[in-house]
């Protein structure tokens, strides 16, 4: 369900679980680079989520003692990216799928809380926001530098990537 885990988390995990997991951070031009090299299909948004459920576990097996993955509903009150910008309204269903590895597990959003968000949408159009404990499809308060790097991203633009 999840994408194989990067190469720096593998390493940070292999150091064992007595060190702190180091994420690379990424900007929004390159978690658009990210997604756009998934072969999954997905959407960009800027807005809100709402809880709207509780967490279920996910069936992945997990060392003794260390969190589980979950997954809860939510609604997303927002605006779509397009080429031209954040023009379009949507509220959508989402499940939101959050990722443990060994001790660490990714941090959805807090409901209300302004971010920008890669939505991975399956063939019957419903959407996900997978959330791993290092961050790359999910972005808290971003700026409006954030939003017009991803519009230029998707116009074709040069959008500050290096590739």
């Amino acid at each position: 369900m999840f994408r194989p885990v990067t190469l720096s988390l593998c390493l940070a995990l292999a150091a064992g679980p007595g060190h702190a997991l180091r994420c690379a951070s990424l900007d929004a031009a390159a978690m658009y680079r990210h997604a756009a090299g998934s072969e999954h299909r997905h959407v960009i948004v800027h807005g809100a989520f709402l809880r709207d459920g509780p967490d279920r576990p996910l069936p992945v097996e997990t060392e003794e003692g260390a969190p589980a993955s979950y997954l809860y509903d939510a609604l997303f009150f927002g605006d779509i990216a397009s080429r031209v910008g954040f023009h379009t309204p949507a509220e959508l269903e989402v499940t939101v799928l959050v990722a443990c590895v060994s001790a660490w597990c990714g941090t959805p959003p807090e409901d209300g809380e302004d971010v920008l968000a890669f939505l991975r949408m399956d063939d019957n159009r419903d959407y996900y926001l997978e959330v791993e404990p290092c961050p790359t499809t999910l972005l808290v308060a971003p700026a409006q530098d954030d939003l017009d790097r991803i519009t230029a991203c998707m116009a074709g633009r040069d959008c500050g990537m290096d590739d």
